[in-house]
């Protein structure tokens, strides 16, 4: 199987032909969120009464002035994030083993291009395609995701996304027919088992590293060889 990576702040990767212990054999693609590489843009969204509200979808309700001033704050903050910008542990680790292993990676962020652009040139590491907010619709929809596996001509269900988010990342990979794992660096969701089944990833990993592991125990990334034909 040739592994393709989608990462989003997350991210995706796919399986091929079937092992003993493993799932079956497919081509495989990784997804990635932005936080999952690196450090956070501003908060999108505000927890009210126990709940969140989704920042983003909340502006886009408002009218066009009260739009445009939320976008300028928000842009201001992310600018301070930029200047802070910082790459995860294992980040550049993951992205050299999934390039030995021929498995492509894609981006989906809710923040804007010019932060994807700053990440591509400050640390070297490419996805492609990388997605930002000026795609829409954001994620939790699935299109993104639709969109990165419509670019690669290959179908989700070859595909994982990895990210740190149940509501944005977990959810957008299970509505788009992917595999999904959950980046929880502090444990703040729980044991996997006590999830509840409609947002439940099929891994659940703590560090960046643990994704190695759950690649190679779960997919066969051995290469595929193309069919003569004569």
């Amino acid at each position: 199987m040739l592994p393709r990576l989608l990462l989003a702040h997350r991210l995706l990767a796919a399986g091929a032909a079937p092992l003993p212990g493993r799932l079956p054999r497919r081509r495989a693609a990784a997804a990635m969120s932005a936080a999952a590489l690196g450090n956070r843009g501003p908060a999108t969204r505000l927890l009210r009464g126990g709940g969140s509200v989704d920042i983003l979808h909340c502006i886009e309700s408002w009218a066009p002035d009260e739009q445009r001033r939320a976008y300028e704050v928000i842009a201001r903050f992310e600018q301070d994030g930029l200047d802070r910008l910082q790459i995860m542990p294992g980040a550049s680790e993951l992205c050299g083993f999934l390039d030995a292993k021929q498995i492509r990676r894609g981006l989906i962020t809710r923040n804007v291009k010019s932060a994807v652009d700053l990440f591509h040139q400050r640390f070297g590491m490419m996805f492609s395609p990388a997605l930002s907010r000026e795609f829409r619709p954001y994620k939790p929809d699935p299109a993104p995701l639709l969109h990165i596996c419509s670019t690669w001509n290959i179908p989700p269900n070859e595909v994982v996304m990895v990210g740190d988010s149940l509501k944005d990342d977990v959810v957008c990979g299970k509505r788009a027919g992917a595999f999904t794992c959950l980046l929880d660096e502090t444990g703040r969701y729980g044991p996997h088992d006590s999830l509840p089944e409609d947002v439940r990833p099929d891994f659940k990993v703590s560090s960046l590293s643990e994704v190695f592991s759950v690649l190679e125990e779960h997919f066969d990334l051995s290469p595929v060889v193309s069919e003569s034909r004569i």
